[in-house]
C-alpha cells in the first residue's frame, strides 16, 4: 500500500512538473524553428523514441569534443545533476548520471555505457546504453554529419526512456521527444556560449 501511494505521488509530481501543452508550445515556439523533433516507434514498446535534428554553424571538429566530454554533460545537459566518468578508454566510457525530473521531485539515475560506433560515411555516432539504474530503459545516440563541405554539422539526437511509472505511454513518448529537442538546443547553447558558470 505504501509503495502504491509513493508511486502515485511521484507520478502526479512527474506530470505536474511538465509544462502544459499550450505553455510548452509557447516556450518552445521560437526555438523550434530550427530544431526538428519527432517520435519514432520502438519495436515491442508502446513508448516512442524522441528524435531531434538541427544544423549547427560549426564544423564537426568543434561539436564532437563536446559530445565526447561525458564528465561535463552536467554543465550543459538539461536537468543533469551528475555526470561522473567511472572508467574510460578513448571514446568508450562507463558513466554514472543523475537527472532531476518533475521539478526535482524525482531523480533518475543510471550507469551508462557510452561508445562511438564506426560508420561507413563521414558521420560519427556516439551511443549510450543503460547498464543499471532506477528506470526500465534508457538509450540515446548522437549522430554528427559534416555538411556544406565540412563548414557546418548536422546533429541528430535520439532518446528512449522508460521510467517504469504507471502513466499512459503517450506521456513518455511526448517527454522523450521534448527532451530530445531540449538536448539539441542545450548542445547548441554550449557550443556558442561556452560552459555554464558553476553556482
Amino acid at each position: 500500500m505504501k509503495k502504491t501511494v509513493v508511486v502515485a505521488v511521484l507520478s502526479t509530481a512527474w506530470v505536474a512538473g511538465w509544462p502544459s501543452g499550450h505553455v510548452a508550445a509557447a516556450e518552445e515556439g521560437a526555438e523550434n524553428e530550427d530544431v526538428f523533433t519527432a517520435q519514432l516507434p520502438e519495436e515491442g514498446s508502446e513508448i516512442a523514441w524522441g528524435r531531434a535534428v538541427a544544423i549547427l554553424d560549426r564544423p564537426m571538429n568543434e561539436v564532437l569534443p563536446i559530445v565526447l566530454d561525458y564528465a561535463n554533460y552536467v554543465q550543459f545537459m538539461p536537468n543533469f545533476k551528475k555526470s561522473q566518468v567511472l572508467a574510460q578508454r578513448g571514446a568508450r566510457a562507463m558513466v554514472y548520471m543523475e537527472v532531476s525530473v518533475a521539478k526535482g521531485a524525482l531523480t533518475l539515475w543510471g550507469q551508462l555505457n557510452l561508445a562511438e560506433r564506426l560508420q561507413d560515411d563521414e558521420s560519427r555516432v556516439v551511443e549510450a546504453r543503460l547498464m543499471e539504474g532506477n528506470i526500465d530503459a534508457f538509450n540515446a545516440s548522437w549522430t554528427l554529419t559534416p555538411i556544406d563541405g565540412g563548414a557546418r554539422t548536422m546533429v541528430e539526437f535520439k532518446l528512449y526512456v522508460d521510467p517504469d511509472m504507471p502513466l499512459p505511454s503517450s506521456i513518455f513518448s511526448r517527454e522523450n521527444e521534448r527532451a530530445a529537442g531540449n538536448t539539441v538546443r542545450a548542445l547548441r547553447t554550449r557550443l556558442f556560449d561556452g560552459p555554464r558558470e558553476s553556482s
